[in-house]
């Protein structure tokens, strides 16, 4: 093989990673309108057309939001292209040559959320968010077994947006964000885009206390192409005496015609050359192995104020994400 296997720990490893963007949501399902009330009068200015609607009984969430969540995800990236070049050489495509057996990604964030209802229907928000740990593991079954990890923190920030419906307690979310998260052996920002539509329903259980319950789906997508570079000794994470003789051993069992497209790699990394500590670049492309997964969550909404939130994601992509929110009302409207 060309790299040792921890190189590839880190370079699918930040890749990887990447699926953090899923933890930058948080479930907003309760906090929506509801229709089929008793008029009331209503004094912010925003929502827009709040005071219109409240008068025809439809009820909705305090209009500002700021809130902080934990998450932890767990979820498998496929890594389907593998180019590599050592110092300035040209790149190689190893992607028939170098073959994973799994590539999977476990990660922890806090995150950050300030939200606005615009209008009754529509909540606009800005997210912040930080990977307190993520953790990778890599098994590579070709050119010869071989298992890895690596370990980063990272950050990263982004914006979206929720249409929300409801009616005599019954809900319906559709949430949206766009997500850039840089991570800490990452050249640069990547990508993530986020769908989630949720259905539930609202429970009142006392004058002051509400609680929702709902089911949902996730949908995800990664910026598919990802460049980066590592120097050698990063790379192997391993005595290279040992990871010399395993690249010989296979570079020697090549036909020499196979031998010819890879020598110049071979060359830049084990002998003499590895003793200078070469920079490896690299460019990948990657696709997540289960883009869609399932949700459950439920909420408890404390006098229109405190929200209580927790969401559970299962089948293809593993998550948990708890969190709080404290909704307040802003500027009050003039024109009573």
């Amino acid at each position: 093989m060309i790299l040792g296997a921890r190189a590839w720990a880190k370079l699918s490893g930040v890749v990887a990673i990447l699926g953090i963007s899923l933890l930058t949501q948080t479930a907003h399902a309760q906090s929506g309108p509801d229709g089929g009330n008793k008029p009331y009068k209503y004094n912010y200015q925003f929502p827009l057309l709040g005071k219109k609607l409240a008068s025809r009984g439809l009820k909705f969430p305090l209009p500002f939001g700021v809130g902080l969540n934990y998450a932890y995800a767990t979820q498998g990236v496929d890594i389907t292209g593998v180019n590599v070049a050592v110092n300035d050489g040209k790149y190689t495509d190893l992607s028939k040559i170098v073959k994973f057996d799994h590539v999977t990604s476990t990660v922890k964030v806090l995150n950050g959320r300030l939200d606005l209802w615009v209008l009754p229907f529509l909540n606009v928000y800005g997210l912040g968010t930080y990977v307190l740990d993520s953790d990778t593991d890599v098994l590579l079954s070709e050119p010869f077994p071989l298992r890895a990890g690596a370990s980063q923190t990272g950050y990263g920030g982004g914006f979206g947006a929720t249409v929300a419906f409801g009616f005599y307690g019954f809900f319906g979310v559709v949430d949206a964000n766009l997500a850039w998260n840089k991570m800490e052996k990452l050249g640069a920002p990547v990508r993530s885009f986020l769908l989630t539509p949720r259905v539930g329903k609202r429970f009142q259980i006392g004058p002051s206390v509400s609680l929702a319950a709902w089911v949902g789906a996730m949908r995800q997508a990664i910026e598919a192409d990802t460049e980066g570079s590592i120097s050698l000794k990063d790379a192997i994470g391993a005595p290279a005496g040992s990871f010399e003789s395993k690249v010989a051993s296979w570079y020697n069992a090549l036909p020499g015609g196979q031998q010819a497209g890879v020598s110049q790699l071979v060359g830049g990394v084990t002998g003499p050359a590895a003793s200078r500590d070469p920079i490896i670049h690299y460019k990948l492309d990657k696709a997540l192995t289960d883009p869609w997964n399932l949700l459950i969550g439920a909420e408890v909404d404390l006098h229109r104020r405190v929200q209580m939130r927790m969401e559970y994601g299962f089948l293809g992509r593993t998550q948990l994400i708890m969190g709080i929110c404290y909704r307040f009302g802003g500027l009050i409207s003039l024109d009573d």
